[in-house]
């Protein structure tokens, strides 16, 4: 029976234990260099990567090491391995978007209803702002998408106080962009359409798109 995507990530996680401090070190920068490719298959992707770590373990066994595997020089060997890897599904790339979109949205209207909901009064939503800040979120999560792969590609193969320094920046990042976008309707002045929406009706909303997003992650790693 086929593995499915999470269970092919788990295998990885718990295989690479037994690896050894350099080893690990070498396969793990190229599995975060070849993961980093967003527009290729991912079950392909993980399929590779298990692949070689299984001919690494047995050559580990051996008294071999990663260098002597794979060569010296890493990056271009995952380059190449890349090239040969089979492209999403689109399908697959429109659920994984609309997966994005409703968590994004998801925590946009639990964390701007919390105030509503406990205060229990109804609130005036103004259309243009609504939109203004809808497109903040998304063009931003987008260009933080692209930045977060691009720099963890480009970082893979730099030391862990190189990428530790990344990945606090690129969290800044993230909180600030997200912050950004619910605040648009606090900082600037309302316009467009007014309507009314219930204060639990907009936490409910919020908490459907969440669960909407937690099935589409359950799905996408059930294939």
């Amino acid at each position: 029976m086929q593995m499915t995507v999470k269970e092919l990530v788990r295998q990885n996680n718990d295989k690479r234990k037994s690896l050894t401090p350099e080893n690990q070190e070498y396969y793990e920068n190229m599995l975060v260099y070849i993961r980093t490719n967003a527009l290729k298959s991912e079950r392909a992707v993980e399929e590779v990567l298990l692949e070689m770590l299984d001919h690494l373990l047995e050559a580990q066994r051996e008294g071999k090491k990663a260098e002597d595997v794979f060569g010296k020089s890493p990056k271009e060997l995952a380059e190449e391995i890349i090239q040969t890897l089979p492209k999403e599904s689109f399908k697959e790339t429109v659920d994984f978007v609309l997966e994005m979109v409703f968590t994004l949205f998801g925590w946009y209207l639990v964390v701007g209803g919390i105030i509503p909901l406990i205060s229990g009064e109804d609130q005036t939503i103004h259309l243009g702002s609504l939109l203004l800040s809808g497109i903040l979120l998304i063009a931003s999560v987008v260009t933080l998408l692209f930045f977060l792969f691009g720099i963890l590609k480009k970082t893979a193969f730099e030391d862990k106080k190189g990428k530790s320094k990344v990945n606090w920046y690129l969290g800044f990042l993230f909180v600030l962009f997200f912050i950004g976008g619910v605040g648009a309707n606090f900082v600037l002045e309302p316009f467009g359409p007014a309507f009314t929406i219930s204060y639990l009706l907009q936490f409910g909303l919020g908490c459907f798109f969440i669960l909407a997003a937690f099935l589409f992650k359950k799905l996408r790693e059930s294939k």
